[in-house]
């Protein structure tokens, strides 16, 4: 009798460690030392791809999914002349980044990449009323398009909260920077319905979708620098910078 209570505290103290690490499982871990540490991060986040894509790290961690990556919404607007805001964003493809460059300094939680995504594909809901070369725009409805190529820099800052001794880790909101390609719209019920100016007005938006591009960059940039800092805040909420980035490995 004695001997299955010892076996079932020792059960229950390694679930209970198990269940409390410092990091999800999934994570790999980088030596602080490691002369190629950059390169260690990279494959480390490649590793957790398939995590990131649904936002399953477990159930102690509250993660937002990044297929697809939700945006609630972007609002444009230069004047009375371009106003629009886009709702309800369902972004697809963003899980399919490739990190391809990396500077890191760990201890100092100091992190500056370069990441490209070759296609990202959205649907949601749209309103807008605007001018466009000689064109009155105006409608709402459905909207659907593509980006090529987005290039992103994300500029990572972090910092240490001294709690019982220990400093945990903790992140500034994520500045992010996009450059896009190109991009494709497509607006359902422009003109309300009208099928022969709708396919006029769509062709229009996308003959001069860099003005549209550089109206919507801005809103995105700063929905993906809080959204990204949510990720990394919430992964390492009960991570010291030890746990992060021990001596050995």
């Amino acid at each position: 009798m004695n001997r299955l209570v010892v076996i079932s505290v020792i059960t229950l103290v390694v679930v209970i460690d198990a269940v409390s690490g410092a990091l999800p499982s999934t994570i790999k871990v980088c030596s602080r030392n490691d002369p190629k540490v950059d390169q260690c991060i990279i494959d480390a986040v490649d590793i957790i791809r398939p995590n990131l894509a649904a936002g399953n790290f477990g159930k102690e961690f509250d993660i937002p999914k990044l297929e697809p990556l939700y945006i609630e919404q972007i609002k444009m607007q230069r004047g009375q002349d371009f106003q629009a805001v886009f709702n309800k964003l369902d972004v697809y493809g963003c899980s399919k980044f490739k990190v391809e460059r990396l500077q890191s300094k760990p201890m100092n939680l100091s992190f500056d990449l370069a990441v490209n995504i070759p296609k990202l594909n959205f649907t949601g809901k749209y309103s807008l009323k605007m001018k466009m070369l000689l064109l009155n725009l105006q409608g709402k409805g459905d909207l659907k398009g593509s980006l090529t190529n987005t290039r992103l820099a994300a500029r990572i800052r972090g910092y240490t909260e001294k709690i019982d001794g220990k400093d945990y880790v903790r992140f500034h909101r994520i500045g992010i920077r996009l450059k896009v390609e190109s991009g494709t719209f497509h607006l359902d019920n422009l003109f309300n319905g009208d099928p022969v100016l709708g396919q006029v007005g769509n062709q229009v938006i996308n003959e001069n979708s860099r003005i549209f591009l550089d109206e919507i960059i801005p809103g995105l940039e700063k929905n993906l620098g809080r959204i990204f800092t949510e990720i990394v805040n919430n992964l390492l909420k009960t991570a010291t910078i030890d746990d992060m980035f021990p001596e050995k490995v």
